[in-house]
């Protein structure tokens, strides 16, 4: 869930002994998520930053940011698969010739931005 939550644009604190890619990248990349190892000190940690986080004015704002930040490097995974379906076997072809299709895909500002005209 604070993958969801850090997705959604609120500052999210993950306690486990656990990294996965996903948790990594939001983190890594976006500074979105803040992970902690599960042991005593650490469980100290994170109660803290959370008690830091709810002392900053700008929080929500902020978070928006990087939010957004992080969906202009993605694409509409719904849109993409859309196409595929509604354009196979062709889309299929087009995808193993350039696997970097994919891109034009991508959400500019949140808002769709492709126009992918339908394979014959």
């Amino acid at each position: 869930m604070t993958v969801e939550n850090a997705i959604l644009g609120n500052p999210s604190i993950f306690i486990s002994n656990k990294y996965h890619f996903l948790q990594r990248d939001i983190l890594k990349k976006y500074d979105l998520l803040y992970m902690y190892i599960d042991t005593e000190n650490n469980q100290l940690e994170a109660i803290e930053k959370g008690i830091e986080l709810l002392t900053i004015p700008d929080l929500h704002e902020e978070w928006q940011k990087r939010k957004d930040k992080m969906l202009e490097d993605k694409i509409d995974v719904t849109a993409f698969l859309v196409w595929f379906v509604e354009n196979y076997p062709e889309s299929f072809r087009i995808m193993k010739r350039n696997k970097d299709f994919q891109f034009k895909f991508k959400l500019q500002n949140g808002v769709k931005s492709f126009n992918i005209e339908p394979t014959s």
